[in-house]
C-alpha cells in the first residue's frame, strides 16, 4: 500500500478510534481545543505508530494470503456480513469457512495490537481518551485537521 504519511495519520488514527470504543467518545461533543503540545505529541505518536500499523497490516494481509483469500474480496464479504447478507455475496460454504477463520485471526490480531498502541500512547505521555478525542477530532474538525497537517508537513520536510 502506498499512502502518504498524512493520509496515515488519518488512517492510523480511524483505526484506532475504532479500536478503543470509537463509538462512546463519538457520541460527545467534539473537542477541538488543544494545546500546543498536545498537537505535538499527537503527530509524533501517530508518526511513531506507523511502523507498527505496518506490522499489523503485514500480520492481516499474511493471513488472508495463508487461507488463500484477496484483500479486496474479504473485504466485501466483511462489508456484506455487517450488513447482514453474507449469503448475497456468497454461496460458497468453503468460502464462508476461509473467511470466518480468517476473520477470527485478524480479531484476535488486532485485539493484541490495540493493547500495544495503548501501552504506546501512554508510554509517550498522552491519555487515552486524549488521543481518542484528537483521533476523532481530526476527522471531524477541519481546525484540528489543518494543524496536525501543518505539523506533519513540518516534520516530513
Amino acid at each position: 500500500m502506498n499512502y502518504s504519511k498524512v493520509s496515515k495519520v488519518s488512517l492510523f488514527s480511524m483505526l484506532l478510534g475504532i479500536c478503543l470504543a470509537f463509538d462512546t467518545v463519538a457520541q460527545q461533543q467534539v473537542n477541538d481545543n488543544f494545546s500546543d503540545e498536545d498537537y505535538q505529541k499527537f503527530v509524533a505518536i501517530n508518526q511513531s505508530m506507523v511502523p507498527m500499523q505496518a506490522e499489523v497490516e503485514a500480520k492481516m494481509v499474511g493471513i488472508l494470503e495463508e487461507k488463500g483469500m484477496e484483500v479486496p474480496r474479504f473485504q466485501e464479504l466483511m462489508q456484506a456480513q455487517r450488513q447482514g447478507n453474507i449469503m448475497d455475496a456468497t454461496d460458497d460454504p468453503d468460502e464462508i469457512t476461509i473467511f470466518n477463520q480468517a476473520g477470527q485471526e485478524i480479531m484476535k490480531i488486532q485485539q493484541e495490537s490495540q493493547q500495544q498502541l495503548q501501552d504506546h500512547i501512554t508510554d509517550s505521555g498522552m491519555e487515552i481518551q486524549k488521543f481518542q478525542e484528537m483521533s476523532i477530532a481530526y476527522n471531524q474538525s477541519p481546525k484540528v485537521k489543518e494543524k496536525v497537517d501543518e505539523l506533519m508537513a513540518k516534520q516530513n520536510q
